[in-house]
């Protein structure tokens, strides 16, 4: 927050030192010498991080201090976010050592320390620097992390301009790596961010957890909303160290985000998304949507190369029927309607599908190219079939399920058939179909608890299943219930709501020191890869939250 008058500032001061004096009283910092860092900066820029280093911690909170009076006489938008961090755990390490641990972590950008050059802390990186810069940087998220010796030396050159020496990273013998107690300032007051570890520097969850899901679901629709462009299309998503847009784009995605954005609704209901939202339907419309006869399809790809898939038309079935629940509006069905045929036509007799298709020629591209397209195509059918009771779109679906149960499907743990299977014993509550959906989280919850990734499909996927189970408990399957563990899916749940926004939530703690703090804000990332800020990101972090605060018991 801002600090707007000398007032403040001097209020600011003031909590400041006792923050750290207490810290170090109460973690029992032991140490020949302290490192303190205070990162500041706008909402419009990355933010810079001062440091000292020294034996007495008079002098250096007596710097600090000074410091501070000068850069607020300078700019005072420079304390829009404001970040101080005292480091412990130095520990001296051989460079290469630190470059084998980087190349051999089983996800990348999950090293969760500070660096510093020498024993003196004269050239020192805090671990959000170190991302936020790329000075640690992964090209694509399957291949290990290293060290940027451009990226380090332009960061050198920018945060110690008298510095001129180059470096090379074939010369760097020992560093220091350190851990750190940090807190952030915000409403006036400093907060205790978390140290070490997956969730490292960022705010403890305090108070009511449901309330806190709420605001990060409002401040999160409010970014996708602002997303839309005048013409309906989404800015695809960022890069945010290099404050880089995507630019590709998926008709996949353009619709599942207008779902989720329609499904925030039904948590606070703003009726000015409406415009925009409706702007992006006419979008996909416009763009995506094709007929080839009596059945409707949604192409993607280059002009030259149009295909069809078949998640395409299932997640457009789901953003016009969810526009339908929420407004009573039925303006879309016959788009649906159409899509839905286009989806049986990819479904044979034995209820297995085909994929992707040649546009306009409906050829066979590819018979199968990924799973979720199944679970997709089933659900698309049953939102439609909940909607106008058209028989044949219930009976399709049926026959699909055969398929998935013959071909263990629940091997998958894939959100989509966890969505799909809930909507099914909704209608036809029938034993194997809810035996189906227990197997497709059963047997992977060790899995999604040791997974140290946010990858919120796992959370999507156990309300879908909370969600099935809870009906269950109100069937004749006593047995079936008893096998689901429901306490354990539920604690679960628990852990992975929490672990999602420790680790996958721009927080400003966590955005400030990215390119453009400001146009990454309250957006959900991906850490492993670049800290990918896309479209579906947000979408699927939503559409499992909006289900924890909508369904999950307190």
């Amino acid at each position: 927050m801002a600090i707007n008058s000398y007032i403040e500032l001097v209020n600011f001061k003031k909590k400041l030192v006792s923050w750290i004096e207490s810290t170090i009283i109460d973690k029992s910092i032991q140490q020949s010498a302290y490192a303190i860092f205070l990162s500041y900066g706008s909402k419009k820029q990355r933010c810079q991080v001062w440091g000292n280093y020294d034996e007495q911690l008079s002098k250096i909170i007596k710097r600090l201090c000074n410091f501070v009076d000068k850069t607020y006489k300078k700019n005072s938008e420079l304390f829009d976010y404001v970040k101080v961090d005292i480091a412990y755990n130095i520990e001296k390490k051989a460079f290469q050592d630190v470059v084998q641990e980087l190349n051999s972590q089983k996800h990348n950008n999950h090293m969760r320390k500070g660096i510093s050059l020498d024993k003196n802390f004269e050239i020192s990186f805090l671990e959000q620097e170190l991302y936020g810069k790329a000075i640690i940087k992964g090209v694509v998220y399957n291949e290990p992390n290293f060290f940027d010796e451009k990226n380090l030396n332009d960061a050198i050159k920018k945060k110690y301009p008298s510095i001129t020496k180059k470096f090379s990273l074939n010369e760097i013998e020992d560093v220091w790596l350190f851990d750190t107690y940090s807190a952030f300032y915000e409403d006036h007051d400093f907060i205790c961010l978390q140290s070490q570890g997956c969730e490292n520097g960022i705010r403890f969850l305090i108070g009511n957890k449901k309330d806190h899901i709420v605001e990060l679901i409002k401040k999160n629709a409010e970014f996708l909303h602002r997303e839309i462009q005048q013409d309906g299309r989404f800015i695809y998503g960022y890069f945010p160290a290099y404050n880089r847009e995507i630019n590709s784009y998926n008709t996949v995605r353009h619709c599942t985000a207008i779902y989720a954005l329609l499904e925030t609704l039904e948590v606070d209901y703003k009726t000015e998304y409406l415009t925009q939202i409706k702007k992006s339907i006419q979008y996909a419309i416009d763009h995506f949507y094709r007929e080839v006869g009596d059945k409707g399809f949604m192409i993607d790809g280059k002009t030259t190369e149009l295909e069809i898939k078949l998640g395409s038309n299932a997640t457009a079935i789901f953003m016009f029927a969810k526009y339908q629940e929420i407004t009573k509006d039925s303006q879309y069905i016959a788009y649906a309607e159409k899509l839905a045929e286009g989806i049986r036509f990819m479904v044979d007799i034995n209820g297995e599908t085909t994929h992707v298709l040649h546009y306009p020629s409906l050829e066979i591209k590819e018979k199968f190219r990924i799973v979720y397209y199944d679970g997709e195509a089933a659900l698309g059918l049953l939102r439609l079939y909940q909607i106008n009771q058209h028989q044949p779109l219930l009976e399709t679906v049926k026959l699909m399920f055969e398929h998935f149960i013959n071909k263990k499907y629940d091997k998958y743990h894939d959100h989509w058939l966890s969505y799909c299977t809930n909507e099914l014993t909704m209608i036809c509550p029938e034993e194997k179909y809810f035996q189906f959906g227990i197997n497709n989280y059963l047997k992977h919850m060790s899995f999604i608890k040791e997974r140290k990734t946010a990858y919120a499909t796992f959370l999507e996927m156990m309300m879908s299943a909370y969600k099935m189970v809870q009906r269950l408990k109100e069937t004749e399957f006593t047995e079936l219930y008893a096998s689901a563990q429901v306490e354990d899916l539920k604690s679960l749940i628990e852990y992975r709501v929490e672990f999602q926004r420790a680790t996958g939530f721009f927080y400003p703690e966590m955005a400030m020191y990215m390119a453009n703090p400001r146009k990454i804000l309250n957006s959900f990332y991906v850490r492993h890869d670049r800290f990918r800020t896309r479209i579906d990101d947000q979408e699927h972090n939503l559409s499992g939250y909006v289900a924890y605060v909508n369904y999950m018991e307190n």
